[in-house]
């Protein structure tokens, strides 16, 4: 019974693949057609092949632009995010007047946040693009739905990134790397103030970190252990301290 659901499945696809349509040398609307089918079939490993067959024989023609766009969605619903990241960026490239450059702009900043962890004790690199990307799309079309759905996204990655940074704060304290810990929770509090909760416990562990970095740096004014403040003094270091605490207070 298997061996012959193989062959029956085995007979299907060669019946398919000898049932591809050839394009109309002399119609690139009916060859585009033909092309976009695996598409509208939701058969998105064809539709790449085809629609790049498509582009290769009609390269001036209107509907190789549509061609582009779909390439790239149909690498996006197949998972392959690094290729539709490249292939909706070189559309925007491209095509910057399209109608539906919103999209294709929305769509790369959806491609690195596809790619992004949700904990917060991961790299949060792809976020970060995702956010830059999502800001070039309300920055230039403002109006847009798709901006509108991108503002949401960007607060949600601001949060994300900006509870990263409180956890590999937290972990540098913990190991007692206090210049570390203390650049990071600095890092926190003055590059996402808008998260108030957040903000002034920063300011108040990046005090009590710098005063064991002061601290170091009277036992050891050379030494590499103070990485981030190695070109300030004690008292300097210090001063930055009361700062972060005055700041935390104010919070």
């Amino acid at each position: 019974m298997i061996i012959k659901l193989f062959l029956l499945v085995s007979v299907l696809v060669g019946v398919q693949s000898c049932a591809e349509k050839e394009f109309d040398p002399n119609s690139a609307e009916k060859s585009f057609q033909i092309a976009k089918e695996p598409y509208d079939d939701e058969s998105y490993d064809r539709a790449v092949t085809r629609l790049g067959e498509f582009k290769s024989r009609f390269p001036y023609s209107q509907y190789a632009i549509e061609a582009e766009l779909l390439i790239a969605n149909s690498h996006f619903e197949l998972e392959q995010y690094a290729e539709a990241a490249a292939a909706y960026e070189q559309f925007v490239k491209l095509h910057p007047k399209h109608p539906k450059i919103d999209f294709a702009m929305y769509r790369v900043g959806e491609c690195y946040w596809k790619e992004a962890p949700d904990a917060i004790d991961k790299e949060q690199e792809y976020t970060q693009k995702a956010i830059d990307e999502w800001d070039k799309l309300v920055s230039k079309i403002p109006e847009s739905s798709h901006a509108q759905k991108a503002k949401k996204l960007i607060a949600e990655g601001k949060r994300r990134i900006a509870e990263s940074f409180n956890f590999i704060a937290k972990f540098y304290c913990k190991q007692e790397v206090y210049h570390a810990c203390a650049y990071r929770y600095l890092q926190l509090a003055e590059m996402y103030p808008q998260f108030k909760d957040l903000q002034k416990g920063a300011y108040l562990e990046a005090s009590k970190a710098l005063e064991k970095v002061a601290e170091a740096k009277d036992e050891d004014p050379k030494s590499d252990k103070n990485l981030y403040f190695k070109r300030y003094s004690a008292a300097e270091i210090r001063k930055r301290a009361a700062d972060a605490r005055q700041k935390a207070g104010n919070n």
